[in-house]
């Protein structure tokens, strides 16, 4: 009978040991696996920030209507200007785009020719900052590229705002990495009939900043 007590008793330790056991396992698992996704980033955000922003633009009801639309003599959907610039034998690589440096090496000109459309006929011009590659693109004869209201890389998101107002959408990623995106949709252009003379839908420019400076920005028409 004693031996039969003795047996029972140390099967109820035996188990309360394994749930206890379990238990803590499974409570250790619960907070890993929360701790697991605190630390996965917002998956939607950037969209997420895109929406917030253009609700607040159109709450706002200001109409960007100044839009920038050359760089460095280059002027957007006209073929003399750019010819004058890059001149005329250059070839564009698979995705309809020529590519230069500044003449010190320190930036990266992209200039997007639309399918469709003449050569040097540019639609997109984008500046940003090299990567550590030479991709050994042509040299052109500017220190820096500036669009004709003296843009260009370096500059605070206020000395953009200055210039191009603040009819734009404000998007935040991080502390660190922020967005200006202005645009003009047809027919919201009706006071400068601006697409319209240049027989494009939709006019875009982008400007984004780290740290605090302008670290590439594009401008120009999207493909129809």
């Amino acid at each position: 009978m004693r031996l039969l007590y003795l047996k029972i008793l140390l099967f109820a330790i035996t188990t309360i040991s394994i749930l206890i056991s379990c238990n803590g396992k499974s409570e250790k698992k619960s907070k890993k696996k929360s701790e697991r996704f605190e630390l996965v980033p917002e998956p939607d955000k950037a969209l997420r920030l895109e929406y917030e922003a253009i609700e607040r633009l159109k709450k706002s009801g200001c109409k960007f209507s100044e839009p920038d639309t050359s760089l460095s003599g280059i002027i957007l959907r006209d073929t003399e200007s750019t010819t004058k610039i890059i001149g005329k034998d250059n070839k564009t690589d698979n995705n309809g785009q020529y590519h230069f440096y500044s003449g010190n090496g320190k930036e990266i000109l992209t200039l997007t020719q639309h399918p469709g459309d003449g050569k040097n006929q540019i639609s997109i011009i984008k500046v940003e900052l090299p990567d550590k590659t030479d991709h050994n693109y042509t040299k052109l004869d500017f220190d820096a590229f500036k669009t004709e209201k003296e843009i260009q890389l370096g500059w605070t998101k206020q000395q953009v705002i200055d210039r191009l107002g603040n009819c734009c959408m404000h998007l935040d990623y991080t502390e660190n990495h922020t967005e200006l995106r202005y645009s003009i949709v047809s027919p919201n252009d009706s006071r400068t009939n601006f697409l319209a003379k240049n027989n494009m839908p939709v006019y875009y420019a982008s400007y984004e900043f780290w740290k605090g400076k302008l670290v590439n920005f594009e401008f120009g028409f999207e493909y129809p």
